[in-house]
């Protein structure tokens, strides 16, 4: 089947695009980390990455961790931009993005995230995954189209 937009369901690329848009979400979620605790002589431990007690808004350390996540959105956000490049997939590869997040952070500490600051965190990260990845793949897939030739009908 050919014609406009004519797709069909891939598996492998799916599977291989939320592959791809995690490990990039983790690899940058890691440089901010230790960009950050670099600057402030901290010890780099996996607890930034998954402890959910570390991004509590009631000291200056967890707002200072929160911000780190939310800086992450933005980079995450051109991840999914690049990789999946669809206007409609964006919300979708977010959301499975923190959840496959929520699922990390339940093994690691061996419980749910109880605290309600991790929560908040992760809700405005998805907003500001979403929106921006949205935005720029929109962008890209309403430029115009150019016509290098002229054809005769």
């Amino acid at each position: 089947m050919s014609g406009f937009r004519s797709q069909k369901w891939d598996p492998w690329l799916l599977i291989s695009q939320i592959i791809a848009v995690q490990t990039l979400y983790y690899l940058g979620l890691g440089l901010w980390i230790f960009f950050i605790t670099s600057i402030n002589n901290q010890v780099l431990t996996l607890d930034y990455l998954f402890s959910y007690e570390k991004l509590q808004l009631s000291n200056w350390n967890g707002r200072l961790f929160v911000s780190v996540f939310l800086l992450n959105a933005l980079t995450s956000g051109l991840a999914i931009v690049y990789l999946v490049g669809r206007y409609k997939q964006c919300l979708d590869f977010s959301i499975t993005i923190h959840f496959y997040h929520f699922i990390a952070c339940w093994i690691y500490n061996y419980q749910h995230p109880n605290v309600f600051s991790w929560y908040v965190a992760q809700f405005f990260s998805i907003v500001i995954m979403t929106i921006l990845s949205e935005h720029f793949s929109k962008k890209h897939e309403l430029r115009t189209i150019p016509l290098g030739s002229r054809v005769d009908l």
